[in-house]
């Protein structure tokens, strides 16, 4: 592919880490005691956390796939990983605005602990899934300015 190299391979690479980040990072935080195995779930519920994770590595592996495949429309191929990206995102700032509608939370009492930042001696606690959705907004929102701007 003659544009592997071109202007585009910067967001290219930043798509795919998010990609595969949104497809592994909730294997792990997720196929667990405090998630998919934890007694306290329902059945139900613990097939859907399952299902959940499932279908994002699965758009993930198609966000890979339009990234690096040769495709005379590459640069489509490319914007679309980007907004299968913010869906992701996207979905993750909804069902936290809506957590009052189902009783979300979070996380759970037995769950991952949340990031400890120490600024200026004072201590704040953020939430790594509120962390990590933020960083991906970040990142993807820097690899779209690139690709408009390449």
């Amino acid at each position: 592919m003659d544009t592997l190299y071109d202007q585009t391979l910067v967001p290219r690479i930043i798509f795919s880490f998010i990609g595969f980040a949104i497809a592994v990072g909730p294997m792990f935080a997720d196929f667990n005691k405090t998630h998919a195995t934890n007694p306290a779930w329902t059945p139900h519920a613990r097939f859907h956390v399952v299902w959940q994770v499932l279908s994002q590595a699965g758009v993930s592996m198609v966000i890979l796939f339009l990234l690096w495949m040769p495709s005379p429309d590459y640069i489509t191929h490319i914007w679309l990983a980007a907004i299968l990206n913010y869906i992701w995102m996207a979905s993750f700032f909804v069902t936290l605005s809506t957590m009052s509608i189902f009783d979300g939370a979070l996380k759970d009492v037995n769950g991952i602990k949340p990031f400890r930042f120490n600024i200026f001696g004072k201590i704040y606690l953020v939430d790594t899934n509120l962390f990590g959705a933020t960083i991906f907004v970040l990142l993807n929102s820097t690899g779209v300015w690139l690709l408009a701007n390449a």
